[in-house]
C-alpha cells in the first residue's frame, strides 16, 4: 500500500469513525444531515491528522476541494427545486396526479413502479448526476405520496441503471483504467446489474407495503424489471453499452404504461362506477416541463457535435497544488479540479428547461400573477437545509480521500476477507459511491485496487470489476449527497436519517445477493472462469 501506513486492524477501525458517525447520528439520533456532516468532517480532520499523516495543507486542501465539489451538486439541487415549483404553481401536478390515478386505476404501487422506477431509470440513461432523484422525487410528491416514500423510491429506483447511464460514463472508466476486453467488462457488469434491476422492483414493492406489496406487485415487477434487465444485457453485449440504460428505461416505461396497467390483476372490478373529475387542461400540457427537460437533455447529450462545442465554451475549476501526507500518499496537482462544463452541466439543463417551461405555461395562460416570486421564495426556503448538508458531507468525504483514509478502508476490506472477497467486492463499490456520490468516481477510486486483488486471488477480474461497478451503482441509493438531494427538493431537510435507514437495508441485501452469486460462479459453478 504505497503512501499509506501499515495496515492494522486498529487503524483500519479508526478510519471508519467519520462514516460511522454520519450513520449513527442520522439514523440513530435523527440528527439532520448538516449537523451530522459537520461533526463527521471535524472527526475526519482529527483522524486524518493523527493517524494518516495529514498536515494543515492537506486538511485545508481537502476541505476547500470539498466545498468546491458541492457547487456542481448545489447547482443541480437549486435547478431541480426551481423546475418543480414552476410546475407546481401552475396547478399541473393536480392534472398529472389525476391522469396517472386514472391510468393506474388508482393503484399507488403501480404509480411507484412506473414513475419511481422506470421513469428515473430512463432519465438516468441520458443525464444522471442525481437528476433522476431531483426530478422523480418531487413528481411522486405531486402525485400525493409521502415525501420520504417519494425520495426513497427514487433513490432505489434509479440505482441499477447508473453504470450504463449518463451515456455510459461509469462504464467508460472501467475501460479507460484497464487493458481488459471492453465487451467482457460490459457483459459481467450488465449481468449483475440486470439482477439488481429485478431486486430494485421488489425492494420498492416491499418498502411500500411489505410482503403484501411484493405479492401484489409481482406481475408488474417481473414484466417491467424483466424487460429492462433483458434489454440492458442485449444492448450491452450486442449493440453498445453506452445507451443500454437509456434503451432499457424507455422499454420499461412502455411496458409499465401500456402493458402492465392493462393487466387484469390491476383492474378493480368496480372501476366502471368510478367517475373522474374532468381536468382543466391536458396531461400533455401539465407534463410539458418534463417533456421539455427530456428534449433539452437529448439535444445536448445525444447530438455529439453540439455537446462537444458547448462543453469547451465555459469551464470552471479551481487550481490546487500537489499535496502529500507524511506517509507519502500523494494527491496530484490540478489546474481545474472537479471542473464544471457550465453549458452542459445538468444544473444548466434543468434551469434552461424551467425557463422554457415557464414560457410555455405562460403562453397557455396558466402562469399565475406573482408566480415568479412564489417560485423564488419556495426554492430559497427549500434549499437552505440541503445546501448545508451537501457542504458538510462533501468536506468530510474529500478530506478522507485526500488523507488516504478511503483507500486504506478498501485495502483493509480486501485483506481481511480472503476467499470471501467476491462477497465483499460490491461493498467496496458502495464505499466509493458513499464517499463521492458517484459511481463514476467510485470506479476511478477502486478499479485498480479491485483488479489487483483479483490478480492476487487468481480469480476473474471481469467478475470482480462487474461487482465493483454494480456496487458503485447500488451505492447511489445510499450516499448522503443523493439523499440530501432528495430531501432538499421535497422540502424534507432534516429527515435524511429516515431515508438512509430504509436504503441501508436494501443496499446490503442487493450487494449480498450479487456477491454470493458471484462467489458461487467463481468457486462452485465456473471455478476456471477468467
Amino acid at each position: 500500500m504505497q503512501g499509506l501506513p501499515d495496515l492494522t486492524i486498529g487503524r483500519w477501525l479508526i478510519a471508519w469513525i467519520p462514516i460511522v458517525l454520519v450513520l449513527v447520528l442520522m439514523m440513530g439520533f435523527r440528527w439532520s444531515g448538516g449537523k451530522s456532516g459537520a461533526v463527521a468532517w471535524v472527526a475526519s480532520l482529527i483522524v486524518g491528522a493523527l493517524f494518516f499523516g495529514g498536515d494543515m495543507d492537506i486538511l485545508a486542501s481537502g476541505t476547500i476541494k470539498g466545498l468546491w465539489t458541492t457547487v456542481f451538486v448545489l447547482y443541480l439541487i437549486w435547478g431541480a427545486m426551481t423546475l418543480y415549483n414552476v410546475v407546481d404553481v401552475t396547478g399541473s401536478f393536480k392534472v398529472i396526479a389525476s391522469t396517472f390515478t386514472r391510468l393506474t386505476h388508482g393503484n399507488k404501487l403501480l404509480q411507484l413502479l412506473v414513475l419511481g422506477w422506470a421513469f428515473p431509470s430512463f432519465v438516468q440513461g441520458v443525464c444522471g448526476f442525481g437528476v433522476p432523484v431531483a426530478v422523480g422525487s418531487p413528481l411522486l410528491v405531486g402525485l400525493g405520496f409521502d415525501p420520504i416514500v417519494a425520495v426513497v423510491t427514487a433513490l432505489i429506483g434509479h440505482s441499477w441503471s447508473v453504470t450504463f447511464g449518463s451515456l455510459g460514463s461509469s462504464y467508460s472508466v472501467l475501460v479507460r483504467l484497464t487493458d481488459l476486453d471492453p465487451t467482457r467488462l460490459a457483459t459481467f457488469g450488465a449481468l449483475f446489474l440486470g439482477i439488481a434491476c429485478l431486486m430494485v422492483g421488489f425492494c420498492i414493492a416491499h418498502y411500500y407495503n411489505g410482503w403484501k406489496g411484493i405479492k401484489d406487485g409481482l406481475p408488474a415487477v417481473l414484466l417491467i424489471g424483466g424487460t429492462m434487465a433483458i434489454v440492458l444485457n442485449i444492448m450491452a453485449n450486442f449493440v453498445t453499452p453506452y445507451v443500454a440504460s437509456f434503451t432499457a428505461g424507455i422499454c420499461g416505461l412502455l411496458v409499465g404504461g401500456l402493458v402492465v396497467t392493462k393487466l387484469k390483476a390491476y383492474k378493480p372490478k368496480e372501476e366502471a362506477t368510478i367517475e373522474y373529475e374532468k381536468e382543466p387542461f391536458s396531461f400533455a400540457t401539465a407534463f410539458s416541463a418534463y417533456f421539455i427537460l427530456i428534449a433539452v437533455v437529448f439535444a445536448i447529450y445525444l447530438i455529439k457535435p453540439v455537446k462537444d462545442y458547448l462543453s469547451d465554451l465555459w469551464v470552471l475549476g479551481l487550481p490546487f497544488p500537489e499535496t502529500q501526507t507524511v506517509f507519502g500518499f500523494t494527491n496530484e496537482s490540478a489546474k481545474k479540479y472537479s471542473s464544471i462544463k457550465m453549458f452542459t452541466a445538468p444544473g444548466t439543463l434543468i434551469f434552461t428547461s424551467a425557463f422554457l417551461a415557464y414560457l410555455y405555461y405562460r403562453s397557455r395562460k396558466l402562469w399565475p400573477e406573482g408566480g415568479g416570486k412564489m417560485v423564488l421564495n419556495r426554492a430559497v426556503k427549500q434549499a437552505i437545509g440541503a445546501t448545508v448538508t451537501v457542504l458538510t458531507m462533501s468536506m468530510m468525504a474529500v478530506v478522507m480521500m485526500e488523507t488516504g483514509m478511503t483507500t486504506y478502508l478498501a485495502h483493509g476490506m480486501a485483506k481481511y476477507t480472503g476467499a470471501a472477497y467476491a462477497v465483499i467486492s460490491p461493498f467496496i463499490g458502495v464505499l466509493g459511491a458513499f464517499m463521492t456520490g458517484s459511481n463514476t468516481n467510485s470506479n476511478i477510486l477502486f478499479t485498480g485496487l479491485q483488479r489487483e486483488v483479483a490478480t492476487l486471488l487468481a480469480i476473474s477480474p471481469f467478475v470482480i470489476l462487474g461487482l465493483q461497478t454494480t456496487g458503485g451503482a447500488i451505492g447511489n441509493m445510499f450516499c448522503p449527497m443523493n439523499v440530501a438531494l432528495g430531501t432538499g427538493v421535497t422540502n424534507t431537510v432534516g429527515r435524511e436519517g429516515e431515508c438512509l435507514k430504509a436504503t441501508t437495508v436494501y443496499t446490503i441485501i442487493q450487494c449480498l445477493v450479487v456477491g454470493v452469486l458471484a462467489w458461487l460462479m467463481l468457486y462452485v459453478f465456473f471455478p476456471g472462469i477468467k
